[in-house]
C-alpha cells in the first residue's frame, strides 16, 4: 500500500464519522490507487459535512464550504492534506477535478436547506466512487445504498427500497469489464448486516465479519 493511501484510509478510519471506520474496511480488499481515491473522495465528504453542521449559522457553513471550492479550483500550492491528495488525484484522473467541484456544489446547496440535508450530495459521492472503482453500470445501486446509509445515520425513517438479496450482493463483486471488486460487494453486505434488528454497525469485530464475507459470501 502506498503512502498516500495509507494517510487517505487512516483519515477515515480515524474520523468521528459514523460511516468512517466501516468505509476505510471495505476498501481493504482494493487496489492501493483505488483505495486513495475513494477514500479521499470520501474524506472530503466528511469534513464537507463537518462544514455543514458544526457552524451554528448557514452563513458560516457557506463561507467553510466555499473555502474548499476555492482551494480545489486552483492549481497552486496548498498545505492542507486533504488537498494535496485530491490534487494530485486530478493528475491522474481525467475530468475529476470539474466533479469534485460539482460534488461540493451539493453541499453549497445544503446550506440553504431548513434541515441542511445533503442527501443528494452523499448521493453523487457513492455514484461517483462507483464510476471511477470501474462499476459505473452498479452506480444506481451504489446510490441507493448511498441513500440507505444516509438515512439511517441521520435517525429518519429507513430509505423506501427493496433490499438486494445476495444474488445481486453477489454480482457486486466483479465491475463493469467483469474484473474482480470488492468494495461494491461489502459495503452491500454490510447493509444487509445492519438491516437486522439491533444490529452493531461498528462492531468491534466488524474486520472479521467482513473477511467471512469476503471468503464464503453474502450474510444470510
Amino acid at each position: 500500500m502506498t503512502d498516500n493511501a495509507k494517510t487517505a484510509l487512516a483519515a477515515l478510519r480515524d474520523s468521528d464519522h459514523p460511516l468512517g471506520r466501516p468505509l476505510a474496511l471495505c476498501l481493504m480488499f482494493e487496489p492501493a490507487n483505488d483505495q486513495f481515491l475513494a477514500a479521499s473522495i470520501f474524506d472530503l465528504a466528511i469534513a464537507l459535512d463537518s462544514a455543514l453542521h458544526i457552524p451554528s449559522e448557514s452563513l458560516l457553513s457557506a463561507i467553510r464550504i466555499q473555502w474548499w471550492v476555492d482551494a480545489l479550483s486552483g492549481s497552486g500550492a496548498q498545505t492542507a492534506p486533504l488537498v494535496t491528495q485530491l490534487q494530485a488525484q486530478f493528475q491522474t484522473h481525467e475530468g475529476l477535478q470539474s466533479e469534485i467541484i460539482d460534488l461540493i456544489g451539493h453541499w453549497q446547496t445544503a446550506c440553504h436547506d431548513e434541515n441542511r440535508d445533503n442527501i443528494d450530495g452523499w448521493a453523487t459521492v457513492w455514484a461517483l466512487v462507483a464510476k471511477h472503482l470501474g462499476q459505473a453500470a452498479q452506480s444506481a445501486i451504489a446510490t441507493d445504498i448511498g441513500h440507505q446509509f444516509h438515512h439511517a445515520i441521520r435517525g429518519h425513517e429507513p430509505h423506501a427500497a427493496v433490499p438486494l438479496d445476495k444474488p445481486q450482493i453477489s454480482a457486486l463483486r466483479r465491475n463493469d469489464s467483469g474484473q474482480k471488486r470488492s468494495f461494491l460487494y461489502l459495503v452491500a453486505c454490510w447493509l444487509r448486516y445492519v438491516q437486522r434488528p439491533n444490529a452493531d454497525a461498528n462492531h468491534p469485530a466488524l474486520i472479521w465479519k467482513m473477511l467471512a464475507w469476503q471468503l464464503f459470501g453474502p450474510p444470510q
